[in-house]
């Protein structure tokens, strides 16, 4: 990646001026997985589709699903397990 395109991805209102539209699908099917519903925009659906056999989506959707959850995990780690955040005894 290019040094515009990490910077593009923290904000989405830019993707259209550097990534392709395929990317740009991709994108927000990581967005869609990261958020608070599990359900997928039927738009983004068909337009994925357009874009990528089954395989391909297939590894669009583990890859990430095992960024968010590696993240996740991380976040609950660094709350849950940090030496500076007071412990208490059970």
């Amino acid at each position: 990646m290019t040094d515009e395109e990490i910077e593009a991805l923290d904000a989405p209102t830019t993707w259209s001026e550097v990534f392709d539209a395929s990317v740009q699908a991709a994108l927000r099917l990581t967005d869609a997985m990261c958020g608070e519903s599990h359900a997928l925009d039927e738009d983004l659906v068909v337009e994925l589709r357009g874009h990528y056999d089954e395989i391909e989506l297939a590894e669009l959707i583990l890859v990430a699903g095992q960024a968010n959850l590696n993240n996740r995990a991380g976040n609950a780690a660094k709350h849950l397990l940090a030496r500076d955040v007071e412990r208490r005894d059970p």
